[in-house]
């Protein structure tokens, strides 16, 4: 007995998806092509199971770019739960410093003393006071 076939309705109401974001995702290379071509085109488990762990990894928080990693490049996800903390400075209007909280003490400290002489430089239009 051959592998069940599935048409791409079949599939929309399995997987909740649209068949335009099935399509999409055929020409972006996250599922395979079907078989047979035109409207006759089917498709088995193996496209089932892809799209219902495309669905099962956004629904963990990941980004169709971070699926796309993971699923062609084989590259481990970043889940967004697992955020890193930054601290935010603001040097001067529209002028941030991102710092991440993770940064050591040490480090820490010299990010503060660049941030003290950015500060003044960008006061005094550019030029540092020795």
């Amino acid at each position: 007995m051959g592998e069940k076939q599935y048409t791409i309705d079949d599939l929309c109401e399995l997987t909740g998806y649209s068949r335009r974001t099935i399509r999409y995702y055929i020409q972006e290379g996250l599922v395979d092509p079907p078989a047979g071509r035109g409207r006759g085109g089917f498709y088995f488990d193996s496209h089932l199971k892809r799209l219902v762990e495309i669905k099962s990894l956004q629904d963990k928080g990941l980004r169709l770019s971070a699926i796309f990693e993971f699923l062609k490049k084989g590259n481990e996800p970043k889940l967004l739960t697992e955020r890193e903390l930054w601290i935010r400075y603001r040097l001067d209007q529209g002028i941030e410093l991102h710092i991440s909280r993770d940064l050591e003490e040490k480090e820490r400290k010299k990010i503060i003393e660049i941030i003290r002489i950015a500060r003044t430089m960008l006061e005094s239009g550019g030029e540092k006071d020795e």
